[in-house]
């Protein structure tokens, strides 16, 4: 006696829990994307918050060579651009600022530096934007008698 076909088979379907092959392929690229979207964004916004702190570090170190000179000098401005170089920042990319230009002896001396940075991996530059506006500020009181 012949045993009549199951419909799922008469429709070249297979059971449910039956075979496996490839479930776990489909899981890891699904899951792989999200995990290496926000691996490369950790990665990214480490390497922003260290430009960051470079900027914050060269305004720190020019507001202090101001202060010296008593305003803004020739020394200040390479002092700046110094530290941005061995950050790794382009300082032709920084926007500079001391303000003033004179001051008297224990006037205030304001350094303002402004950085786009922009981030390296195409993949987060999609999600959050092209870069990342950095701002770095410090102020210094003038030593310089005249």
């Amino acid at each position: 006696m012949r045993r009549a076909p199951k419909p799922w088979r008469l429709a070249g379907l297979r059971s449910v829990g039956g075979d496996q092959r490839g479930t776990a392929a489909v899981e890891f690229s699904l899951v792989s994307t999200l995990v290496f979207l926000l691996l490369f964004a950790i990665i990214d916004f480490g390497v922003a918050l260290n430009a960051q702190l470079v900027v914050v570090s060269a305004a720190r170190e020019g507001a202090r060579r101001a202060a010296v000179d008593g305003g803004a000098s020739a020394e200040a401005f390479r002092r700046i651009n110094d530290q941005l170089s061995l950050g790794r920042i382009d300082p032709g990319q920084a926007t500079v600022a001391i303000i003033p230009k004179r001051a008297g002896y224990g006037g205030t001396i304001k350094v303002e530096i402004a950085y786009r940075y922009r981030l390296i991996t195409p993949l987060v530059r999609s999600v959050v934007g092209e870069g990342i506006n950095l701002h770095g500020a410090a102020y210094s009181r003038s030593e310089k008698v005249r």
